[in-house]
């Protein structure tokens, strides 16, 4: 972001604050159903992140430590929803005892995970309505080839044109930038594809 932006919030400007959420909130709140599988749940941890970090706004250093900052917080308001709710199921379980030993390596890597996802459903978007639905139906719900023919009433050579035309543009998207994201998309198509 801008850097008058940090600024601006360290002045205690709500537009600042407010520009920070629309920069963030799509990926954190990916982030958060990661872990705990609620969507409405999620809504409320992050903006409670976001209560949180103006609250903190004295104590942030950096765009950075902004960054950090409403991550480890929405991360740990997961993991107390997830003790206090009782709804640890044996992944989770298993998933918080690991966050507990390395959070840093855990946060960062699901940091890089939801912020990929957002930029792949942002360009997502800017395909065409076919490739937007047979994209959506390959690697977000699962569908076969042939249950998204059935679905969207096309052929299977047709699907297969259009998840290659989405596949494409979005390669030739990640490719032109830093390698660690366009690594992290070539991994997070890899996880969609097999699911």
């Amino acid at each position: 972001m801008e850097p008058e932006y940090f600024e601006q919030f360290k002045a205690n400007d709500d537009h600042a604050l407010a520009a920070y959420f629309d920069r963030h909130v799509r990926a954190l709140l990916l982030f958060a159903q990661r872990i705990i599988g609620e969507e409405h749940v999620a809504e409320e941890l992050v903006q409670d992140a976001y209560v949180k970090l103006w609250m903190a706004r004295d104590r942030i250093e950096n765009e950075a430590h902004l960054k950090y900052f409403l991550y480890q917080t929405t991360r740990n308001a997961c993991i107390d929803h997830l003790r206090n709710t009782g709804n640890r199921t044996q992944r989770f379980a298993v998933e918080l005892d690991e966050n507990i030993k390395q959070p840093d390596a855990d946060l960062l890597a699901r940091m890089i995970h939801a912020e990929t996802l957002q930029l792949v459903y942002r360009e997502v978007k800017k395909l065409s309505p076919t490739q937007q639905h047979v994209f959506r139906l390959t690697f977000i719900e699962g569908f076969t080839t042939e249950e998204i023919c059935t679905e969207l009433g096309m052929t299977a050579n047709a699907v297969f044109i259009a998840r290659s035309k989405a596949l494409t543009a979005l390669q030739r998207f990640f490719k032109g930038k830093d390698l660690l994201i366009y690594i992290a998309f070539l991994h997070l198509i890899g996880l969609l594809q097999r699911r």
